[in-house]
């Protein structure tokens, strides 16, 4: 089967197909991510801003004129959030002695490369972050950049000296562009054990940051293995990775149970883990009859998602926004939100609010019609249209 072309893709898109974004998303993340790191210097930051970029990209696809040029606005897009980024940051500048201290650490992380990569020119450090932190080829960093796989060597070839203090790689391996698999692994390794010393700590977040650092690197050696039988995912890195998470779940549970005057562990309620790998992000929080809070074992409750409740008032997810904005009671399980319908019903009552726009059956049935049309009238914003959306929770919006 024939590759579709982007213009085909934001056609689709534009026409509320979800899927196709997927699609984008997998064709460009790459590309992305290096010339956000050829900006920030650090890997992590660049794939925060390249994610960033995706969700501001779906939103204010309608602005696109130029469906084939979809990779040149994705890139001008990518390369502002990170000048903002720059811009924002508050961390004081490394100290020379810091550096120096990196120079010489056994194993710095990638943090710290990172950090030493940033002296480097923009055009050399997008190259260096390519190859040496995201372990692609050459030929694929090329690829990437939309330059000659000569070129990349080239600026490899000029940082060359400062990549084998910071990585300590034979010559043979810089000039091949990808590390061996004995440094990968070392690599995992070191970011496991620094997960571990921040959770020690207390830092649950930092924790996670680098738990999914060390997921990923071990992702990306299972697609270049070609899909090895033998791979097993770190369930250690996996499980840490979920952790805040979960401690969001359970403080949201905790706040739904208290809605309806219990505490959670008066309910048939037992945590959860969260693993982002397995797909159980999208699972109740807890195990028991009484998932997210929600004490069903104890009240008939009929509690519907954002769309449903979109569909039988009739009401735009503006307008539902709004409504929670003012106090309308909402049940939280990030990234989803539940409402129950007789307590919006209810507030509605309460509040006197018994007229509002109706909206089309055709339109609220896929509430994202509404917000595609919002946008394209300028009713919206594309970060409205986005916390929107965040605010009545991810779900089936198509």
């Amino acid at each position: 089967m024939q590759e579709e072309t982007d213009r085909q893709l934001v056609a689709r898109v534009r026409e509320g197909d979800l899927s196709a974004f997927e699609v984008i998303v997998d064709r460009h993340r790459a590309a992305l991510v290096a010339l956000a790191a050829g900006r920030l210097g650090s890997l992590a930051d660049a794939e925060d801003v390249a994610q960033e970029a995706f969700v501001q990209a779906y939103f204010r696809l309608h602005q696109l004129r130029k469906p084939d040029a979809l990779l040149g606005w994705l890139r001008r897009l990518t390369d502002r959030l990170a000048l903002t980024r720059l811009r924002q940051r508050r961390e004081e500048p490394v100290a020379p002695e810091r550096l120096e201290a990196m120079r010489h650490d056994e194993a710095p992380g990638r943090d710290g490369a990172a950090e030493l990569l940033s002296e480097l020119p923009v055009a050399m450090r997008q190259a260096a972050a390519l190859t040496y932190l995201a372990g692609y080829t050459c030929a694929e960093t090329a690829a990437l950049l939309g330059v000659k796989e000569g070129t990349v060597k080239s600026r490899l070839s000029r940082a060359r000296g400062k990549l084998k203090e910071v990585f300590g790689m034979t010559e043979e391996e810089l000039r091949e562009g990808k590390p061996s698999e004995e440094f990968t692994q070392e690599t995992i390794e070191r970011l496991m054990r620094e997960a571990r010393r921040l959770l020690g700590e207390g830092d649950v977040d930092g924790a996670a940051r680098r738990a999914d650092e060390a997921l990923g690197i071990q992702i990306k050696e299972y697609f270049a293995s070609g899909d090895d039988p033998n791979f097993q995912l770190n369930m250690e890195a996996a499980r840490i990775k979920g952790l805040p998470f979960k401690k969001k779940r359970r403080e949201e549970a905790e706040a739904n149970a208290a809605q309806y005057g219990f505490k959670l562990e008066e309910l048939d309620w037992e945590v959860a883990d969260v693993d982002m790998m397995e797909g159980t992000l999208g699972k109740p929080t807890g195990r028991g009859k009484d998932g997210w809070g929600v004490p069903h074992s104890r009240m008939k409750l009929k509690i519907r998602d954002a769309r449903d409740v979109m569909t039988r008032l009739r009401c735009s997810p503006q307008m539902l926004h709004e409504w929670v904005e003012k106090g309308c009671p909402i049940l939280r399980c990030w990234p989803f939100a539940r409402f129950d319908l007789d307590r919006v019903k209810q507030w509605l009552k309460d509040n006197g609010i018994d007229d509002w726009p109706r909206e089309s059956v055709r339109d609220v049935d896929r509430p994202i019609r509404v917000i595609f049309k919002a946008l394209h009238r300028r009713e919206l914003t594309p970060e409205e249209a986005e916390g929107v959306i965040t605010n009545l929770g991810w779900g089936d919006w198509g």
